[in-house]
């Protein structure tokens, strides 16, 4: 079960490293390019709830494993894919087996264990779900510093297939045949959200006022508020939005979505910054990202002592201050000039901060859900999670994206550069570097314009995600004020992270 969500969870982050060279490879603008990590993302965060519950109703054995084998046949494939466009599609096709396989490896894992030792084993998959990331970003560098891009995508393919054939062996079955599919309320969810990232990802290409871009916007709005709608009005709701009337959960639910929106935007474009404007290759550019691990660490080991003596609120403001200056501080460093031991430095913060404010944010959703309904609180952290990650990838991209367009124009006002090779470069710094060349003189001048214009993007991108963290620590000091207090934090303290997420399991 560890295998397989490390494999999911990976996948995510995996291609960040890559998107130089698919740029290269596919000639992916800037834009398709975050739809190669988005699409996935997406449609991973919108099915993520509808499809563990589908799985929970009908078996979670067959659900594994078509889940696992859409993954597997998705990664192989866009491993092999040449036009951009294909590859999008396929990666959204992974994230759909993905929200099948997330939720069903832990519901497996609380089913097939014992009580005395179930707490064991899901404190090992909470390990995992929470060092994927990094982990992929580590595999994937391995990877492309001597295979091409596509081979990260084949291994994966190749690794979930095996998983396939083991979970066949191993996992028993297991279902509720009570609950209840809300199948209208996923696809309006998934409908929504398709919509608003469309609008977001595509404004600084399309333009804000154009017609596809204003049309995703108001859909996604309206399917989003009939989702809302849907959920308040049937008997058996996907997600109960009425029990964010609790100023608890509704804060938790902030926090975690607004660290995740921070991270997942970093996770996208630091990445290429490390590549491009520092020089790096994949395998470092991955290596020099670890630090972030030694600030998570100590951060989530004092945790539950922090939070007795101080309180959700207080701990969830104090780290998600640190992480908007560590952000603060990425975007002080967007233009290359310090060292890489600065920004390694900036990470350990940046983790420190994470460790801090995760806590407090899980246990905030608990705290603000029923007793009776608590079996909620681990679908919620998820889908808050997923779901502001794929946003903040958006946001990032967009912002990025917006940034590099005109600051490449104004740093190319005086020169000579020929204006189809100026319209080229507008679609991404990959272009921008590979028309350079065929430039002569005037390309050493389109190169270091596309790579400041960059750095700017990159750094306001940044200073974007540090204003909503520093928004979101004034709010959880606010919305945390009826803190349920000593019990909650008593609960932590007596409480493991893995107690955390099987209270919220059926």
């Amino acid at each position: 079960m560890c295998t397989a969500l490390a494999l999911v969870i990976g996948a995510g982050s995996s291609l960040s490293l890559a998107l130089p060279d698919i740029a290269m490879d596919t000639g992916a603008t800037q834009t398709q390019l975050t739809w190669v990590i988005n699409a996935y993302a997406l449609v991973f965060a919108a099915l993520l709830l509808p499809v563990g519950i589908a799985a929970d109703r009908f078996g979670r054995r067959p659900a594994l494993l078509l889940g696992l084998a859409l993954f597997a046949a998705a990664s192989l494939a866009s491993g092999l894919a040449k036009d951009p466009n294909a590859l999008i599609a396929l990666r959204g096709l992974a994230g759909v087996g993905a929200a099948a396989v997330m939720p069903a490896t832990l519901s497996v894992l609380v089913d097939a264990y014992p009580e005395d030792q179930r707490t064991r084993a899901v404190s090992v998959w909470a390990g995992v779900s929470g060092a994927g990331a990094l982990v992929g970003l580590l595999v994937a560098g391995l990877l492309l510093d001597s295979f091409w891009w596509g081979s990260v995508q084949v291994v994966y393919g190749v690794a979930a297939g095996l998983v396939v054939l083991a979970c066949a062996v191993v996992v028993p079955a297991s279902r509720n045949p009570d609950l209840v599919l809300d199948l209208p309320g996923g696809l309006l969810s998934l409908g929504g959200l398709a919509g608003v990232v469309f609008a977001v990802i595509e404004g600084p290409e399309r333009g804000w006022t154009s017609t596809p871009v204003v049309v995703g916007a108001i859909a996604g709005g309206i399917l989003l508020l009939l989702f809302v709608l849907r959920e308040l009005r049937t008997p058996e709701p996907m997600l109960d939005v009425r029990l964010f009337r609790s100023p608890l959960l509704t804060t938790g639910s902030l926090i975690v979505f607004l660290q995740f929106f921070a991270a997942f935007g970093f996770f996208f474009l630091a990445p290429q910054w490390l590549q491009y404007i520092h020089g790096v290759g994949a395998l470092e550019a991955a290596l020099w990202l670890l630090p972030l691990a030694a600030g998570i660490g100590p951060a989530s080991a004092a945790g539950p002592g922090l939070l007795a003596r101080y309180g959700s609120g207080p701990l969830a403001s104090v780290g998600m201050t640190l992480i908007a200056l560590a952000f603060g501080g990425f975007a002080v460093q967007a233009g290359g000039e310090q060292s890489l031991w600065v920004f390694a430095a900036t990470l350990v913060l940046f983790g420190f901060g994470f460790g801090l404010a995760i806590t407090p944010g899980t246990t905030l959703i608990i705290g603000g859900l029923p007793s009776d309904r608590r079996t909620l609180s681990a679908a919620v952290n998820d889908v808050t999670r997923e779901v502001g990650g794929a946003l903040g990838g958006a946001v990032a991209a967009s912002v990025s994206l917006a940034i590099y367009a005109e600051d490449l124009i104004v740093g190319l006002t005086d020169s000579r550069v020929p204006p189809p090779a100026v319209a080229t470069a507008e679609d991404g710094v990959a272009q921008a570097l590979t028309i350079s060349r065929e430039l002569g003189p005037d390309g050493a001048k389109l190169a270091t314009a596309a790579l400041d214009a960059f750095a700017s993007g990159y750094g306001a991108a940044l200073w974007v995600a540090a204003s909503t963290l520093v928004i979101g620590a004034i709010v959880a000091l606010v919305g945390s004020r009826s803190d349920v207090g000593d019990h909650a934090a008593s609960s932590v303290t007596a409480t493991t992270g893995a107690d955390l997420v099987l209270e919220g399991q059926p």
